[in-house]
């Protein structure tokens, strides 16, 4: 267990003085078989590239770059300003009205890219600076930006619930469905929030101060339409059973495609490349985190970890509320340190088989897990989401992190209703796959 402490340690050292959190998983893989042989005589490092290889065999996770291209696609489209254009109607009245549409606008672009930080950049170079026309700090529009777009990784179709349902062999359709309602909570718990930051501010027209979209009305209505039906093409066809997970992703990529050149604007050749360049790029770095993360999981089931924890929970005999408590507690702070998707990738192995033991359902786990760690995207000090925002939406880092805090509130409490009552997260995939 000594060694295990050492490695693990290692890791976080390298993590927090800047190295890639893949290698930071790696060089810790490597130290800790390289002091098993040394002080046990255990030779195993040629398990080590045989883990990194197996770790990438799964059916689900060739379905991951084809859902972060066809959000790329659309975030390529320009649909952020047309979806802020048509919002602006419904909110235009209200006190604050940006914060609102800000909100639903992240609402509605998680269903096209899944990805927090390309939503969070997205919606930032669009509206921050309207908000700071009509009222708004501008580090207080940068923080709820950023909280918004955490919604994207919450519902379908959503990179982290993709990656969670290949490592734990969980429907990817039951989880996308879970996530539905839950990114609609987090919507409304972060509306409620501008609602009550916005009573003392006057009244605005809106339209004056945002640079709409020079297309007409019922050509942004298609375009919403369109962009909105992409990701229900996706679900259904994994809930009706029509597609496999990976069929589900190739046909959103099609759609998001094929109206990229007729119902949208055609983007440029250069901005086309970039799509796929970063499509690449972002399918890279997840895959060989999931590859340095199987040195982890073996090294964290080597010792028995899953089986120390166990004992250890039974021993305390918690209560649910509490051991609810306790288990969003430890996600936060592991969100802290690490982003989300290695945490998914050495997490998945060591606590899913311990949920039944537990009484949790794994897919409403999977849900509060989701949402707890995307807390850590608009905490200090990983925090993507400020990261992305301060870079687009030109706001001081320090500002952001300061005004961050009440969001990180309203998400905490969020997460606390989301674990306490499950049917807000299995209501849905109750519906659609009834218990046999």
């Amino acid at each position: 267990m000594i060694i295990l402490l050492v490695s693990v340690a290692l890791m976080i050292v390298l993590i927090v003085i800047g190295f890639d959190v893949a290698l930071s998983m790696i060089g810790s893989t490597l130290v800790y078989f390289a002091l098993k042989m040394l002080l046990q005589g255990a030779d195993q490092f040629t398990v080590v590239p045989q883990l990194m290889a197996d770790q990438l065999r799964s059916d689900a996770l060739v379905s991951v770059p084809l859902f972060i291209l066809m959000g790329a696609l659309m975030t390529v489209s320009g649909i952020t300003t047309t979806l802020v254009r048509l919002l602006l109607y419904p909110f235009a009245r209200l006190r604050g009205p940006l914060g609102y549409v800000n909100v639903a606008a992240n609402l509605g672009m998680s269903g096209m890219s899944g990805s927090s930080v390309a939503d969070a950049a997205a919606t930032s170079m669009v509206l921050i600076r309207p908000m700071v026309k009509t009222g708004w700090r501008p580090a207080e529009a940068g923080a709820l930006t950023a909280a918004a777009a955490t919604i994207g990784p919450i519902t379908p179709p959503s990179i982290p619930l993709v990656l969670i349902g290949g490592l734990a062999s969980l429907s990817i359709g039951q989880l996308f469905l879970a996530g539905i309602v839950p990114g609609i909570a987090v919507a409304v718990g972060l509306m409620i929030w501008v609602y009550i930051r916005s009573r003392s501010r006057p009244r605005v027209d809106a339209h004056k101060v945002f640079a709409t979209a020079r297309v007409g009305a019922g050509r942004a209505l298609l375009q919403a339409l369109v962009a909105v039906a992409t990701p229900l093409v996706v679900v259904g066809g994994l809930v009706s059973g029509a597609t496999t997970t990976t069929e589900a992703a190739a046909l959103g990529c099609a759609v998001s495609f094929l109206a990229l050149f007729t119902v949208f604007r055609p983007p440029t050749g250069r901005a086309l490349w970039e799509s796929f360049r970063e499509a690449a790029l972002s399918t890279s770095a997840i895959l060989i985190t999931l590859a340095g993360s199987a040195g982890i999981s073996w090294m964290l089931a080597l010792e028995g970890v899953g089986d120390h924890l166990a004992v250890g929970l039974e021993a305390l005999s918690f209560s649910p509320v509490l051991l609810w408590l306790t288990i969003i507690a430890g996600l936060l702070v592991l969100g802290l340190v690490l982003e989300a998707v290695p945490l998914i990738f050495i997490l998945v192995p060591v606590v899913y088989p311990l949920l039944p033991a537990l009484g949790i359902d794994p897919i409403h786990f999977s849900i509060v897990m989701t949402v707890a760690l995307m807390i850590g995207a608009i905490s200090p000090p990983v925090g993507l989401n400020l990261f992305a925002v301060s870079r687009t939406g030109d706001v001081p880092l320090d500002d952001l992190l300061r005004a961050s805090w009440p969001y990180v509130g309203v998400l905490g409490i969020v997460t606390v209703i989301l674990a306490l009552v499950p049917q807000i997260s299995l209501w849905l995939p109750g519906v659609f796959f009834p218990p046999s």
